[in-house]
């Protein structure tokens, strides 16, 4: 085996270690990606496609460095139970960020004034009225689904199975 696909193998391995841990796997199979890619398909040393690859992964964690540290993840009970044990932090500079969608809702709801409440208010009822007008014409509609499919019925037993050469016709 050749030094420069020891030493690639070697920090493809270890890139791709960092990136699951950092619990961004999927930016671990775009690296072996370009890797392969530049490696095999420009004919390049692999250890310069690893390093180019390597630039790449950079590059993105760089420029979307802040999406990438959103955690959305519900905790579970045990770091619950250690976070009520501990003061929480009230820094904005915190590395772990959390989305509470019942907060963030209700501070939305608060910054309408009243006139856009009562607007999302008569628009639900338009909403409810056209969904109960749609149930109704759904409902409508089932007899007439039914007697269709007698019509058809009573059309194969006529023709003997042999509707669709019938229809061709």
């Amino acid at each position: 085996m050749k030094v420069d696909t020891v030493v690639a193998a070697t920090m493809l391995l270890i890139a791709v270690v960092f990136l699951v841990q950092q619990k961004v796997g999927y930016l671990a199979v775009w690296l072996l990606l370009i890797t392969v890619v530049i490696g095999y398909g420009v004919r390049m040393p692999l250890t310069g496609a690893v390093v180019l690859g390597l630039g790449t992964v950079a590059a993105v964690i760089y420029i979307s460095g802040e999406t990438l540290k959103e955690r959305y993840e519900n905790p579970s009970k045990k770091e619950k139970e250690t976070k009520k044990e501990e003061p929480e932090p009230h820094d904005t500079e915190s590395k772990e960020h959390h989305l509470d969608a019942g907060t963030t809702i209700l501070h939305a709801f608060q910054k309408l004034n009243p006139e856009q409440v009562l607007q999302m208010r008569d628009d639900t009822k338009e909403l409810m009225a056209t969904q109960k007008q749609l149930v109704e014409t759904l409902s409508s509609l089932g007899p007439q689904v039914k007697q269709g499919a007698e019509l058809v019925e009573s059309f194969k037993s006529m023709f003997s199975g042999n509707l669709p050469e019938v229809l061709n016709q």
